[in-house]
């Protein structure tokens, strides 16, 4: 981040819109920001372009499952599906959020599924890269969709390690990694005092 924009760039054209990539990148460090009990380790999250060429060439398949295998073992990945209209890009990652209420620190979750949220929330991740595609026949659940609207979100460092907690609670950036200079903006760790936007 010194001196430049919160992006990691390639030379590809940008999967979504900037516009996009501005409100995804916002919500998830909004979340990471108020996650309960506060995290003492939260590292504020950047746009990678090459997590969203990845996630781009994987939504291009209009697949509804996790992939490619591969990346799988290095990436973490949270899908959505929608049919028809949207109001926002953020729409379709709400959910993921409302999991939330299905997750208890440290142990976990609690009956649902809320590995889409501990992503999202996973301490050490600290890159995201999304992608956004229309696909006009995709099977979801056993049901041909028509008008599908698909979202890869891609994530290093992947979380969801078995046995562990997404973050370490106490005092936001009381225990943030040697890297960061004791620098802190909106309660996660961070290389500027107020990082810039896209």
């Amino acid at each position: 981040m010194p001196g430049g924009v919160n992006t990691y760039r390639s030379r590809r054209k940008p999967a979504i819109s900037p516009r996009e990539m501005n409100a995804l990148l916002d919500y998830h460090n909004r979340v990471r920001s108020q996650v309960f009990p506060p995290a003492a380790n939260m590292e504020y999250m950047l746009w990678d372009e090459g997590l969203a060429k990845s996630a781009d060439s994987w939504a291009s398949r209009c697949v509804w499952d996790h992939g490619p295998t591969q990346a799988m073992k290095y990436v973490g990945q949270n899908l959505s599906v929608t049919s028809g209209r949207y109001q926002s890009i953020t729409d379709l990652v709400r959910s993921w959020n409302d999991e939330r209420h299905h997750f208890s620190y440290p142990n976990g979750c609690s009956g649902s599924v809320c590995s889409h949220y501990t992503q999202m929330v996973w301490a050490s991740t600290n890159r995201v890269g999304c992608a956004v595609r229309k696909c006009s026949n995709m099977d979801v659940f056993g049901s041909t969709w028509r008008e599908a609207t698909l979202l890869v979100c891609n994530y290093l460092i992947k979380g969801n390690w078995v046995g562990e907690a997404p973050y370490k609670t106490g005092k936001p950036c009381s225990l943030c990694p040697s890297s960061y200079r004791g620098s802190c903006w909106r309660n996660q760790c961070t290389l500027n005092k107020k990082p810039r936007r896209l």
